[in-house]
């Protein structure tokens, strides 16, 4: 098994770095392909900021608490007197899942209700996705 894991986990780790870096590279190149053309200010201003809303930190808390279900149902499991082969100990993984999702549905929700804003005269509201 480790065998397999540890050249897998390599190689995604360096495709992710190189992702990255390339990236960061591309992103300085156009900052400064602006600079050198003078270009308008609303332009580079609108390139350089973040997008409205938040999505990574949508990402974080989705992915964070389907994970940390997830990992609830396997440390259940391990007390349940079933084999690992059994249907009922994939089902219980499967629910636990399920029910993350559904509590990042609730907090995404209650979330994105207390972020309506007026602007203009116009309720703008702001979503995690």
């Amino acid at each position: 098994m480790v065998e397999i894991v540890v050249p897998v986990a390599l190689f995604l780790s360096i495709a992710f770095a190189t992702v990255g870096v390339t990236k960061v590279i591309s992103d300085g190149r156009t900052r400064r392909r602006l600079l050198e053309t003078n270009a308008p200010a609303e332009l580079a201003s609108a390139l350089v900021s973040r997008p409205q809303g938040d999505i990574a930190f949508g990402d974080a808390l989705k992915w964070g608490l389907v994970i940390g279900a997830l990992g609830l149902g396997l440390i259940i499991v391990q007390f349940l007197p079933y084999d690992a082969d059994d249907p009922i100990v994939s089902g219980l993984v499967l629910l636990s899942g399920a029910i993350g999702l559904l509590g990042y549905y609730a907090t995404a929700r209650r979330l994105s209700q207390g972020t309506d804003r007026a602007v203009g005269g116009v309720t703008e509201l702001h979503r995690l996705e």
